[in-house]
């Protein structure tokens, strides 16, 4: 076979070859936690006076573009609640995932007029093997107000969360410091933005990312 005849089979190669690396690598650019689109939230514990619900998200209106809203898909879960001390309750998951290869945690919400905060809370464990910090969960906060009608999309870098009891970093959460810290599990608290109120919001597309 002539020289120039190779030519297409070696572009081709290459281009599948380039097409495989770009998809390994997006494979590999999230943990998803939860983006409730299997229609089920089982994997998802709730405490305190929140009540926590699948909820059907708002369909756009033809000719309006809004890739938050349309990456959410059909499902969300509602968290809403009422207090009379700020402190309405919350939910959570055990993940037990290595997050050293990630640097973010990300989620979309959704709330209304009511306002408020969720409280991310994230608690780790060094599993280092010469460590003794394994022994001791660690958690991390960080705390996001609840805007307006309309997906948004929180962003928060792990040094962004601090430490709540005893730490083995400074500077925020850094689980890839030594490529050993595991995330045991998550937690949203929701507090209203009234010391005696209510607060909800939709929460979707769960994940940490770079």
């Amino acid at each position: 076979m002539k020289k120039s005849a190779w030519r297409p089979l070696l572009l081709t190669a290459a281009v599948i070859g380039l097409c495989l690396i770009s998809t390994a690598k997006a494979e590999f650019s999230f943990y998803l936690i939860d983006n409730f689109e299997s229609g089920k939230a089982d994997k998802w514990y709730h405490f305190g006076n929140v009540a926590a619900d699948l909820t059907r998200n708002p369909s756009l209106e033809a000719g309006v573009q809004d890739t938050i809203a349309d990456s959410c898909g059909d499902y969300s879960l509602k968290i809403k609640g009422k207090t009379a001390g700020w402190y309405i309750g919350g939910i959570g998951a055990e993940l037990l995932t290595d997050a050293a290869p990630f640097s973010r945690f990300q989620m979309d919400v959704n709330g209304n007029s009511a306002g408020g905060k969720i409280k991310v809370e994230l608690f780790c464990y060094d599993n280092s093997p010469s460590s003794e910090a394994k022994k001791t969960n660690h958690k991390w906060i960080a705390e996001v107000s609840i805007l307006g009608q309309g997906f948004s999309r929180i962003s928060i870098p792990f040094s962004s969360f601090k430490a709540d009891g005893p730490a083995t970093t400074e500077g925020g959460w850094q689980p890839n410091k030594n490529g050993s810290n595991i995330l045991q599990s998550i937690q949203f608290i929701l507090l209203a933005a009234q010391a005696t109120g209510e607060a909800e919001a939709d929460i979707d597309n769960i994940l940490l990312t770079y």
